[in-house]
């Protein structure tokens, strides 16, 4: 817990925070496209490609919402939302699907209704975001506190001894921490993983299906499995050509969840692009891998906290030297930077 000084303010607490207790929730992504970096001709040309759909299936999909069935005006049992790691109780039995979501977007600003679809199941009374488009949260005020509240929510802001605010949000994956946008910090924004540091042995399958076929964009899971406490690669199901790859969610649980998405960007540079600003404002930890066609492709890592970008040393997360796999940049190795 931080200790407030003589003012009342705190510093942020590096311990670790245990994720609460969830069953399930749902993620699903839509990653970069490169026409804006190409000629218009070219990129005219580009567009004409046709996708080719990847042969590896995703384990399992968002089951799509019933449209038949009308929502009654009060339910008759009570629900709770699972998301991000959190079980959080409905107030109300009176709150139709779009008021549970708007009363979910302050704290979660991924959730606009252009981008979410909740999906509930009528024998449990669970209610499952499940992310579907493009779309960033608008900005409104915060409420700051001064120290780490009790019992710790979500999401929440707090004032340090510096007099910055940072954004602190808590997954499954860990303790995500960010100045709030449009400030300086002196501070080191991050994230504390709750889960053991990523295998090199992940990376290393990662990086050699990228090089096998450097010609399209290709996108990656890297899943925890806390049951045995072990990490795999998932290839979901994906359509990709040059520029692009749009790849399919999938229905994450209390056990299996991502910790990390890597996507490549075939023989063009790595960098995130303004899409992948769209659409990684999901809590959690980004890779992008370009110059795929090298010995040594480049790689640039990330988190994101709610929307706010931070480059990370991509060393930190892996057990293990990732030097022979991969190229980073010296910011990615010397720390951590804002973008």
């Amino acid at each position: 817990m931080a200790h407030p000084d003589e003012h009342g303010r705190s510093n942020i607490s590096s311990k670790i925070q245990k994720p609460l207790t969830k069953e399930r929730f749902a993620m699903t992504t839509n990653q970069s496209s490169l026409f804006d970096l190409l000629p218009e001709e070219e990129a005219k040309a580009f567009k004409s490609d046709e996708p080719r759909e990847s042969k590896k299936k995703t384990k399992t999909t968002a089951p799509a919402a019933s449209k038949e069935e009308p929502e009654p005006d009060v339910y008759d049992i009570d629900r709770v939302v699972y998301y991000a790691g959190h079980r959080i109780d409905v107030p109300g039995r009176d709150m139709k699907l779009e008021d549970v979501r708007a009363w979910l977007e302050p704290q979660f600003p991924e959730l606009t209704k252009e981008r979410c679809e909740l999906v509930y199941d009528k024998t449990t009374g669970h209610i499952v975001p499940v992310l579907k488009a493009h779309k960033k949260g608008a900005t409104r005020g915060i409420l700051v506190y001064t120290e780490v509240p009790q019992p710790e929510p979500p999401v929440y802001h707090l004032l340090d001894e510096e007099g910055t605010v940072w954004e602190v949000r808590t997954t499954q994956t860990g303790r995500f921490q960010a100045p709030v946008k449009g400030q300086y910090t002196i501070g080191f924004p991050g994230c504390n993983l709750a889960v053991p540091r990523i295998p090199v042995r992940c990376l290393a399958d990662i990086v050699t299906r990228f090089q096998a076929d450097p010609d399209i964009e290709h996108l990656a899971y890297i899943l925890f499995d806390r049951r045995h406490n072990t990490y795999e690669v998932m290839w979901p199901k994906q359509r990709s050509n040059s520029v692009s790859v749009i790849g399919e969610g999938f229905m994450e649980s209390e056990d299996l969840f991502a910790v990390a998405q890597i996507h490549s960007h075939g023989r063009m540079p790595a960098f995130f692009s303004s899409t992948d600003n769209e659409d990684e404002i999901r809590t959690g930890l980004y890779g992008v891998i370009g110059d795929c066609q090298n010995k040594r492709p480049t790689l640039r890592w990330r988190m994101s906290c709610g929307g706010n970008f931070c480059i990370l040393p991509a060393q930190d997360y892996f057990d293990g030297d990732i030097e022979p796999w991969v190229v980073t940049s010296s910011l990615q190795r010397e720390g951590i930077i804002l973008c």
